[in-house]
């Protein structure tokens, strides 16, 4: 029998706060866990942390990662197994030496001495605890030597009738500081009496066609693992929250189609008064030019659009984006680009004022870290005045309005969860969406990431552009590295992992001060994350005017930077590297016209793994091919950007590893009435807090 469900049989200590009975609707679950269990407010905000939030399914959502087993045998136990006995104390031994341990000898059930060490105690409280004479039960890491057996500082300490409640498998959780198993214990024990009995959104045929359990049973057992196949995503009740999780998404997903669909649109079609006005510097490639016609043709279906571009890094996306925007434009609608950083959406503004030199547009950019325009720019777009703007998440703040919205432009959408491009998605009046990704996204993971949606492909770069050579070089190689990088005229990045100090890891910081030796201060500069956007500007500005050589950067500089006369790319830790993040590093280089080289460097020891990443760089640069390699070396959520991205990585499953989960999800979700009160539950279920904290 489990650990768990023989406690369940004995008086807890906890205090009984709800009763065994308790009805609920899906709303109790959404509420804090602090309307029902009493914390401190410094453990309440490491629960928090912990669990991802503070409502009562985040709790229950923080799922066992391991498991403990504690035996009542004394005679067979392994050493470093938790051992639990029912012991009487007969003597406190008080250590004559100072750092020898504190010693409480006591005789189990059974005849056996077991003696129990603590090397930090308080000796008033050891025999308050643990008096002489009487009986308890004790569990802890136990092993056998020639004097008896010991246990070192157990665990718990129980009175002696509970000695069945400690024996058996249990859950262990991740924690966080210092919040006790013990208190989380407590927290999700209190949330497990929450969950409504009968909760469930999908009938009965759909659970026993896809052969699903209950969800409120799977909620409840997937606390109660007997085995460690148990904490696999194959277990019946992992597998159906894991389910539930995509079909949430995929409703989303639904929904923001839906919405799109129902609004009132009107054909788009090009006049030529703006788009016939404009002169490239360049000639289009012949994918740019097949994707801008595939804009055209949604824009003037009357439908609206939900297409993606997926382009390598590189290969024009922007511009591609642009000219759609100016066909929107030439129908007096407003457009809107989205970008994830402010570094970004810079760039993003630069390129399109430049095009847009000699078309007299007006084009704006809007950032969180720079509000005193914010109310001329507010008016502006509200009596159109401002036709094109550029931003970050402050776009997506209640109080941005436009007159006449008809098409957005996400980039990297990846980055941005479900909710919040569904609000920017309502502030549009037409609402024709074009998304961008430098992220070459295998076929297998768009379903699962965009739904339903039409797809562009850019393969082709822009004439006159080099590939760029790749070099794998090791760390003792480095000194002769920088001798040649000083003779080059090119600019240089060089990208650590980290920002802080590390026993394993180069941080910019140290490779800095490294580099300022070997060139000059005035030659180096730093950038990271943890700077204020102002700062990080001013550096990006000042090494685009080519004011310093070499830029000593975290990977903040991933996606979207642009500096022509950058052509050297270091890569410090190489092998640390997932290939799509390798690879979209790589790519802010060689973005003029002259030859450019990465060089990865690799620290010793370097995983099988790692080698055949460092391997693959080296012989292709090819994106939409090394995407597809990394999804087999990594899986989804590392390809999107774990850290950064919104509503792609899921707590419960991956799309990659789990694609088959990903089609049962989105063939329920077909079959599912989108406006539900019931579908309505799931997906605030799954909401997570991130998604709605949208500015």
């Amino acid at each position: 029998m489990r650990l768990s469900q023989l406690a369940e049989k004995i008086d807890s200590e906890i205090d009984q706060e709800f009763s065994e009975n308790f009805e609920s609707d899906v709303s109790v679950l959404l509420q804090p866990i602090r309307q029902f269990v009493k914390f401190s407010p410094y453990t309440y905000k490491l629960l928090k942390k912990c669990c991802g939030g503070d409502r009562v399914i985040d709790v229950l959502f923080h799922f066992p990662s391991n498991l403990s087993k504690r035996t009542s045998d004394e005679d067979c136990f392994k050493d470093g197994e938790k051992l639990t006995v029912v012991l009487t104390v007969l003597k406190h031994v008080v250590p004559r030496y100072r750092n020898s341990p504190y010693r409480i000898v006591g005789q189990t059930l059974a005849g056996n001495i077991i003696t129990i060490m603590y090397f930090h105690y308080r000796v008033p409280y050891l025999r308050r605890i643990l008096p002489i004479g009487e009986a308890f039960t004790v569990s802890g890491n136990a092993s056998r030597e020639l004097d008896g057996i010991k246990i070192i500082h157990p665990d718990i300490i129980a009175p002696s009738q509970q000695a069945a409640r400690y024996v058996g498998v249990e859950p262990i959780y991740p924690l966080v500081g210092n919040l006790s198993l013990k208190t989380l214990r407590y927290a999700i024990s209190s949330a497990l009496k929450l969950i409504p009995k009968n909760l469930d959104w999908l009938p009965n045929e759909l659970k026993n066609k896809y052969g699903l359990v209950d969800f409120s049973d799977a909620l409840r057992e997937v606390h109660h693992p007997e085995s460690d196949e148990d904490l696999l995503i194959t277990n019946k009740f992992r597998k159906r929250i894991a389910i539930d999780e995509i079909l949430a998404n995929q409703i989303r997903l639904k929904q923001i189609k839906r919405n799109q669909q129902r609004r009132s649109t009107v054909a788009i079609k090009e006049t030529g008064e703006i788009l016939g006005k404009l002169q490239l510097p360049f000639e289009l490639t012949e994918d740019q030019v097949k994707c801008l016609d595939d804009i055209k043709a949604d824009l003037a279906s009357g439908r609206p659009m939900n297409r993606l571009i997926q382009g390598d890094v590189g290969s024009g996306k922007t511009i591609t984006a642009f000219l759609g925007m100016l066909i929107a434009l030439e129908s007096k609608l407003q457009a809107v680009l989205l970008a994830p950083t402010e570094i970004l959406a810079w760039q993003h503004f630069e390129t399109i004022q430049k095009l847009s030199e000699n078309l007299n547009l007006e084009v704006d950019i809007m950032l969180s870290s720079n509000r005193k325009a914010r109310k001329r720019q507010i008016r502006e777009l509200q009596d159109g005045t401002t036709q094109i703007l550029i931003g970050t998440h402050a776009i997506l703040e209640d109080n941005i309005e436009f007159r006449n919205l008809g098409f957005i432009v996400i980039d990297e959408q990846h980055k941005f969860g479900v909710m919040q491009r569904l609000k920017l998605i309502n502030k549009s009046k037409y609402p024709n969406i074009l998304s961008m990704s430098a992220t070459p996204i295998p076929r297998t993971l768009l379903l699962g990431c965009y739904g339903d949606i039409d797809v562009s492909t850019i393969k082709t770069k822009p004439k006159g552009r080099h590939p760029v050579e790749t070099a794998v070089i090791g760390t003792n190689k480095i000194e002769s590295l920088v001798e040649r990088l000083k003779t080059i005229d090119s600019q240089i990045f060089w990208v650590c992992p980290v920002i802080e100090e590390s026993e394993s890891l180069v941080d910019v910081n140290t490779r800095c001060k490294y580099l300022k030796e070997a060139f000059s201060p005035k030659e180096v500069e730093v950038l990271h994350g943890k700077m204020k956007a102002y700062e990080k500007d001013e550096i990006m500005t000042r090494f685009k005017e080519k004011k310093f050589k070499l830029l000593v950067s975290t990977t903040v500089i991933e996606v979207g930077v642009d500096i022509p006369n950058a052509n050297v790319m270091v890569i410090e830790h190489a092998e640390r590297f997932g290939l799509a993040q390798l690879h979209q590093l790589r790519g802010r280089v060689g973005r003029g016209n002259e030859s450019a080289y990465c060089i990865l460097l690799y620290h010793l020891p370097v995983s099988e793994v790692g080698r055949k990443r460092l391997q693959l760089m080296k012989e292709t640069t090819d994106g939409f091919l090394l995407s597809e390699e990394d999804l087999k070396l990594r899986g989804a959520g590392d390809i999107l950007g774990r850290d950064q991205s919104g509503f792609d990585v899921l707590r419960f499953s991956d799309f990659s590893d789990n694609y088959s989960l990903v089609r049962i999800a989105d063939e329920i979700s077909n079959q599912m009435d989108l406006d539900s009160t019931k579908t309505a539950d799931l997906c605030d279920i799954f909401n997570r807090v991130s998604d709605e904290n949208i500015v």
